[in-house]
């Protein structure tokens, strides 16, 4: 039988979580024609075709399908001997990836990781910020930060980190047109500047049966609070994200504790042991992020 090693193990698992070569390839930081070759080199020591290829999709064949759970039992069993070898020897080490709501990460995240590289200089961070949700497997992602009042994915383990006040506001100036509302079922008689990710559980964020007439939806946060500044409606936003605005007069506070505070979380995917790099992250993310 022709050799092939854990390299091609974890670029088929790698491929078939992503769904693509390309996409395989930006995980593991190589090419898509490296990515293909090692894809042909384990299924020529194996015999067996374990994809099916086209110009769109890659599915797995019978025999692929049978051969991934091999595969991922192999990469956990390697993962876990490595650990208990290294651990309380070996410094944690590797990349890092983590995924967070955009403007969280460059506000509050992204200062705080230069402390953390310090001390942990063989840890590589690699950091993904976007406002969807991102798929943990499917990205590779290590660590997800999460705003939310909770996390129902049995797949996940879901550690939290601080408590996020959410506040209604707008612009002094949408007030002065337009009348403070008294509670917020007043609110379906204004503008509302809806988020769009947040959209289902919009009723449960303002925690009462109020019907929002919705005049605004974008998926990222400060183009919401821009909208707002500017006078467009009224929104629900946590704090984190407007707090020089109140400070400074830009937007008011509408109406006071009345809103259900939501929960940052580190999300991880639920796996027979935790990297001693993810640990080591979440363990200083709480530590730094704690009410």
């Amino acid at each position: 039988m022709k050799q092939y090693s854990l390299i091609e193990l974890e670029t088929y698992q790698a491929v078939v979580e992503a769904g693509s070569f390309n996409l395989a390839a930006d995980r593991l930081s190589t090419s898509a024609a490296t990515v293909s070759r090692r894809i042909s080199t384990l299924e020529s020591a194996l015999g067996v075709r374990l994809l099916n290829r086209t110009t769109r999709n890659i599915n797995l064949t019978e025999a692929g399908e049978q051969y991934l759970d091999d595969v991922k039992n192999i990469l956990e069993s390697v993962e876990i001997s490595e650990e208990r070898i290294g651990e309380g020897k070996a410094e944690a080490k590797g990349e890092l990836r983590i995924a967070a709501p955009l403007s969280f990460g460059i506000k509050h995240l992204s200062p705080v990781l230069p402390s953390f590289m310090k001390s942990h200089p063989n840890i590589i961070i690699n950091l993904k910020l976007e406002d969807s949700q991102t798929d943990l497997q499917a990205e590779g992602i290590d660590i997800a930060l999460r705003v939310t009042q909770n996390i129902k994915d049995s797949s996940l383990i879901a550690t939290p980190l601080c408590s996020i006040p959410i506040v209604i506001c707008a612009s002094p100036d949408y007030i002065n047109k337009h009348g403070k509302p008294k509670s917020i079922n007043d609110i379906q008689k204004y503008n509302f500047l809806g988020y769009s990710l947040a959209s289902n559980n919009l009723k449960t964020r303002l925690g009462s049966n109020s019907d929002p007439r919705i005049g605004f939806v974008a998926n990222n946060g400060d183009v919401i609070r821009e909208a707002a500044i500017n006078g467009f409606g009224i929104t629900a936003l946590p704090l984190f994200l407007i707090e020089d605005d109140l400070k400074n007069g830009k937007l008011v506070t509408i109406i006071d504790n009345q809103v259900k505070p939501e929960t940052l979380y580190a999300v991880r995917l639920s796996r027979r042991f935790t990297p001693t790099k993810v640990k080591v992250m979440v363990d200083y993310l709480r530590d730094t992020f704690k009410d």
